[in-house]
C-alpha cells in the first residue's frame, strides 16, 4: 500500500538555485594553535544564494506555528535554470539544505523527491518547492 500525500507547504524561489556540489572553495584553516589544514567550503555565490533563500522561506514560515514540522515528508522540487544546467541530486542538497530547520526538523524526514526534475528557462529561472506531508 503507498503512502497517501498531503500538501502542506509551496514556495517559489527566485534565480537559479546553486549547487552546493559544484561550488566549492578550497580554505586554509588553523594556526598559531592549531595545525594547518585544508578544508573544502561552499563558494561564496553558493553562501550568498542560500542567505537569499533562506530569507525567503523564513519570511514565509513566520506565521505558521506547525512548521517547522517534525513528520515524514516528500518534496519535489521543479528548478528551471538559467545558465550551466547542475545535477538534479546537486539541486536537491541544495533546496533541502535551506529548508531544513525552517520547513522541517531535520533532512532524515524526507522520505521522498518524487517528481523533482531540472529544465532550462533563460528568460525566467525560478524554483518551485512543494513540501507533501505523508501518512500510512
Amino acid at each position: 500500500m503507498g503512502l497517501a500525500m498531503f500538501k502542506f507547504f509551496e514556495i517559489g524561489l527566485p534565480g537559479s538555485v546553486r549547487s552546493k556540489k559544484n561550488s566549492k572553495t578550497a580554505t586554509i584553516v588553523g594556526g598559531k594553535k592549531k595545525p594547518r589544514k585544508a578544508i573544502i567550503i561552499p563558494s561564496k555565490a553558493y553562501q550568498e544564494w542560500e542567505e537569499e533563500v533562506r530569507q525567503t522561506i523564513k519570511s514565509a514560515v513566520m506565521a505558521d506555528p506547525k512548521l517547522p514540522t517534525e513528520k515524514p515528508i516528500g518534496v519535489r522540487v521543479t528548478a528551471y535554470i538559467k545558465g550551466v544546467m547542475p545535477d538534479l541530486s546537486g539541486v536537491l542538497e541544495s533546496v533541502g539544505d535551506c529548508l531544513e530547520g525552517l520547513v522541517y526538523k531535520n533532512d532524515s524526514q524526507i522520505r521522498s523527491w518524487d517528481g523533482s526534475r531540472v529544465y532550462r528557462d533563460k528568460h525566467n529561472p525560478r524554483t518551485i518547492v512543494e513540501v507533501f506531508e505523508l501518512e500510512d
